[in-house]
């Protein structure tokens, strides 16, 4: 089961849809006249920054999808436990659109989609 928290509250989409993330390298390429070859100064990459993606099915879905966009409107930190993807596990605050609609094929779905910034825990 995956599970978001944030403070005391909880969201428990059916499942995660999709998920995407990017992260700047943040290496600096030093252009050297007359050297074909970079001086380079190394960085740690950022934070992830990408999209989830939840869906919401079954009898209480538009119920549970409005309040998961609801409590992501509220602003802080969310944490993502997934047993089935261990690797989009996370801490992460909102950053950028969050877009709830209703699936088109079966009418009786709903899907939430968060823009998010990695954040530390």
């Amino acid at each position: 089961m995956n599970l978001i928290t944030h403070g005391a509250s909880t969201i428990t989409p059916t499942e995660i849809l999709g998920y995407t993330s990017e992260r700047e390298s943040r290496n600096i390429i030093h252009a050297i006249l007359g050297r074909s070859n970079p001086d380079v100064t190394l960085r740690p990459a950022a934070l992830r920054t990408g999209t989830l993606i939840m869906g919401f099915h079954g009898a209480n879905s538009e119920a549970d999808s409005a309040s998961a966009e609801a409590l992501h409107a509220t602003g802080g930190v969310f944490t993502v436990l997934s047993p089935d993807r261990g690797t989009i596990e996370m801490s992460y605050v909102a950053a950028g659109r969050i877009t709830r609609e209703l699936e088109d094929e079966t009418r009786d779905a709903w899907v939430l989609r968060v823009d998010f910034q990695e954040v530390a825990p």
